[in-house]
């Protein structure tokens, strides 16, 4: 998932994901042979993190902050708003090694980053926050380790989905969001 924040207006989440139909659930098999649309699910913080830290079972959600320019984001959010528009027009699949969650998200931000470039990580659901890490994009004030553990939202998240600062309370105290931007 990747969050943009707009200077004291809130934030806008963005998921990508496979369209499954009523009733059908996602299969890793299926995800690589054209069977799910890709779908932006565009929502609140409070939704796209709250179901997966207060419903899900299972999930764990680490929250970092990228180091970006400012029109690096603004590109990026636009960059998403594109393909959502286009999407409308012209539905594509998802695939699980290709065109996936993680993959999706180096296409957006591609075009304006230099440091862009692939990586085994980007494929291999669960592991980019390593690389992110090696490319100085999040904070690098601690090693991996202790800037993952301390970015584990899970526990703060948990019952919090109705307050109205959701994403400012999950924030708090975590590596790198004391900075103003």
């Amino acid at each position: 998932m990747m969050s943009f924040g707009f200077e004291g207006e809130g934030v806008v989440c963005f998921s990508i994901e496979t369209r499954k139909e009523k009733g059908e659930d996602y299969s890793t098999i299926k995800g690589f042979f054209r069977q799910y649309e890709i779908t932006y699910v565009v929502a609140d913080e409070r939704d796209l993190i709250g179901l997966r830290t207060n419903y899900r079972v299972g999930e764990d959600v680490y929250l970092y902050r990228l180091n970006a320019p400012a029109d690096l984001a603004r590109n990026v959010f636009l960059s998403y708003l594109r393909e959502i528009n286009s999407l409308k027009e012209q539905p594509e699949w998802y695939n699980a090694l290709t065109d996936n969650c993680t993959t999706s998200i180096r296409g957006h931000t591609a075009p304006y980053n230099p440091d862009a470039r692939l990586d085994w990580r980007i494929i291999v659901n669960g592991f980019i926050d390593e690389m992110l890490y090696e490319r100085k994009t999040v904070d690098t004030s601690m090693p991996f380790p202790e800037l993952k553990k301390r970015s584990l939202i899970n526990e703060k998240a948990k019952g919090m989905d109705k307050s109205p600062d959701f994403s400012q309370l999950i924030r708090a105290g975590l590596p790198g969001m004391e900075v103003n931007r």
